[in-house]
């Protein structure tokens, strides 16, 4: 059987690991509309370059997401034709 150490509980409870939990929550669940949490914790040049990583994967996927709704609705109304 075996026990975490100190070390170990307190990496589960890193203050950027739980921003980071919060902040892909976010991008999961909520629209583009809402600002993502913003992490006012310690860091470094490691915790600045997974923040700016996560921005621009999360730009792309919102415009992703923007062109794949745009293709949906033309494609809707070449098949529907104008909805009157």
């Amino acid at each position: 059987m075996s026990t975490m150490t100190d070390s170990q509980r307190q990496g589960l409870f890193h203050p950027f690991l739980s921003h980071l939990i919060a902040l892909l929550s976010a991008y999961e669940l909520c629209p583009m509309s809402t600002p993502p949490p913003r992490y006012d914790g310690p860091g470094d040049w490691q915790t600045d370059t997974i923040l700016r990583s996560l921005g621009a994967v999360a730009r792309r996927m919102y415009t992703a997401e923007e062109t794949l709704a745009s293709i949906k609705a033309s494609e809707c109304w070449q098949t529907n034709g104008p909805e009157t």
